[in-house]
């Protein structure tokens, strides 16, 4: 076998996939693209690259080749979920939704369906304790409220008995590895999609007609850096759509933030088409804040009510910035689970995230954070939480979940949306 016949079948060194990835993770989007590039003229068929490759590429803007990155990947290895679900997020950026969700459903079930391409994938493996009272407290509502009661009570009584037997952490949110015992009573429904509710597009708009779009886009530009919140943002159909597909679908498998919170993104089912009719109705009815920025990227959070316990080390999201131009944050709880109307919502600072830092810096550094935060004096806008209030600003403003304190109950829990539009810096 000849030195090039060789390379086609042999993996590179794992330091040199890690620098390519270094490179993609602190933002240098051209570097990565090179790195990749020629990585590739010698192990043309690495995987890992092609995807990182891809990536690079997307945060260019230089989406066709995206995608034709993307599909050479998946051409490679059909079960490949992460390429499945990237090239979803591409083909939503180029306007092609039908296309990406039929990506996004691939990766779902290649994740989390009934015969998981890794099943011994981490979420699979470890829990916490708040993680395990969320997902019997999903099961006691899904009973409550009628959808297959036998089965999730159950579920329900499966889940309690395995809790018993736990010797938990004092830390709710420190997460800890299942048990091949626990594991087996588990079975497949433990952070599975075993209940998905459909929330479809609606016949009519949307966003309340209520809505005064010269005054929100006028004090949007009046803050230094783009930044403005109002109430009644969806129509009551489309907000009580929205409430109930999130609170009744077992897509929370993201457990892994040290505040307790669970996280449901587009790959793990948060796919459904009312969200993207939203999302497109905000860019046509506010060009000037949008401009051409499409959705790329959105999420949802779950937090646990009894946060605000002294007590308690369960918190909200700390200082960050996202990767996006705009940032459209949308509240979903009823406003009766809120225990004070002074807080609860969101701390946005008059600080932007330089824009040489990568995506780890601005998400996971908190001592530069702080540092840059003090640098500015900490100037900040606090958004009290209401239901049913949007949060339009620019996404490379660092902002923070507030401090919150809700009832108990699993109906009670802050539940926030995030949409993110374009590219940072533009």
């Amino acid at each position: 076998m000849n030195k090039s016949a060789e390379a086609e079948t042999s993996n590179p060194p794992q330091d040199e996939i890690d620098a390519l990835v270094n490179l993609y993770h602190s933002g240098q989007m051209a570097e990565a693209e090179q790195a990749c590039k020629e990585l590739l003229n010698t192990y043309p068929q690495t995987l890992v690259a092609i995807n990182v490759l891809g990536a690079a590429l997307r945060g260019q803007g230089k989406l066709q080749e995206a995608e034709a990155s993307y599909r050479k990947a998946i051409a490679l290895k059909p079960d490949y979920a992460d390429a499945h679900s990237n090239l979803g997020v591409t083909l939503q950026e180029l306007g092609k939704l039908e296309d990406a969700l039929v990506q996004y459903k691939k990766s779902f079930e290649l994740v989390r369906g009934k015969n998981p391409v890794d099943p011994q994938h981490k979420s699979f493996r470890l829990i916490s304790k708040a993680k395990m009272k969320h997902d019997i407290e999903q099961f006691e509502y899904l009973v409550a409220s009628g959808y297959e009661s036998e089965k999730f009570q159950a579920l329900v009584n499966i889940y309690k008995a395995v809790s018993s037997e736990i010797n938990w952490p004092t830390t709710d949110a420190e997460i800890i590895p299942l048990t091949d015992k626990h594991q087996k009573l588990l079975k497949d429904t433990y952070n599975r999609s075993i209940h998905l509710l459909e929330a479809p597009e609606l016949p009519g708009p949307t966003l309340s007609n209520t809505l005064d779009i010269e005054k929100i886009t006028e004090n949007y530009f009046k803050h230094d850096f783009g930044l403005t919140y109002f109430d009644n943002f969806l129509t009551p159909v489309a907000l009580d759509s929205i409430r109930h597909f999130l609170l009744g679908s077992t897509i929370w498998f993201d457990f892994f933030h040290k505040g307790g919170y669970m996280g449901a993104y587009l790959k793990d089912g948060m796919d459904c088409p009312l969200l993207f009719q939203i999302a497109e109705e905000m860019r046509t009815t506010f060009p000037k804040i949008f401009k051409n920025h499409r959705l790329k990227q959105l999420w949802a959070y779950k937090y646990d009510s009894s946060a605000y316990k002294n007590d308690s080390p369960l918190t909200g999201i700390g200082a960050h910035a996202d990767f996006a131009a705009v940032n459209v944050n949308f509240w979903v709880t009823p406003k009766a689970a809120n225990l004070n109307s002074l807080s609860g919502g969101l701390v946005v600072y008059n600080t932007e995230a330089p824009l040489e830092w990568g995506f780890r810096t601005f998400n996971y550094d908190t001592e530069k954070m702080l540092e840059l935060l003090e640098d500015n004096n900490d100037e900040k806008s606090v958004v009290p939480y209401n239901e049913n209030r949007a949060v339009l600003f620019n996404s490379n403003l660092i902002h923070e979940t507030d401090k919150f304190e809700f009832k108990e109950g699993y109906e009670n829990r802050r539940i926030n949306v995030t949409m993110l539009f374009g590219e940072r810096g533009t």
